[in-house]
């Protein structure tokens, strides 16, 4: 069965970065950004997502005064998977990176970081030397899990990134989403 777009869609209009989306006379719809995923930057330009950035909506077209049209708020959207990356049914989605490290692309968003044992007791008042090796296997392993919590944490930006969106159906290239 192949995936199909749903006529419902929802569309609004933004100016475009002229960077990641550009006006091209000889591309489908006048930009090469039509299909993949867009976000809005801070001055209120629609651009490409980037890896981890929230999704807005779908390229629709763009035209030559650089206004974009764009599909945000849909029912059955394909969006293009991001490099080596798969979804499954009930995902939410945000930005990834596509060939080349293109922009536009999508994938699931990424599972929270793993909680951090802090359930390691020791006796320090009876420690001798024989414990120190103890102490700091115990102290390296609570460390390192804390610093791999603040790495994911710092990549998304934000604490937990909900991601937007539904994957309805799949393949290797494209998800089919709700975006809502």
């Amino acid at each position: 069965m192949t995936m199909q777009e749903h006529p419902f869609i929802v569309t609004s209009s933004f100016k475009a970065d002229n960077n990641t989306i550009t006006y091209d006379k000889n591309a489908e719809n006048r930009s090469t950004a039509v299909g993949k995923a867009f976000t809005v930057n801070a001055d209120g330009k629609a651009v490409l997502v980037a890896d981890g950035d929230e999704i807005v909506g779908k390229v629709l077209a763009v035209d030559d005064d650089n206004v974009m049209t764009g599909a945000i708020l849909c029912a059955g959207l394909r969006l293009p998977l991001g490099n080596s990356q798969t979804v499954e049914r009930g995902d939410k989605l945000v930005g990834a990176l596509g060939p080349d490290s293109a922009k536009g692309y999508v994938k699931s968003v990424p599972a929270p970081p793993n909680a951090v044992a802090t359930n390691a007791r020791v006796n320090y008042q009876d420690s001798d030397v024989s414990d120190a090796a103890n102490i700091d296997d115990a102290l390296n392993t609570t460390n390192g899990a804390i610093n791999r919590t603040a790495v994911a944490v710092n990549s998304l930006r934000t604490i937990i990134n909900k991601g937007r969106g539904l994957v309805l159906n799949y393949n290797e290239a494209d998800a089919l989403v709700a975006l809502i």
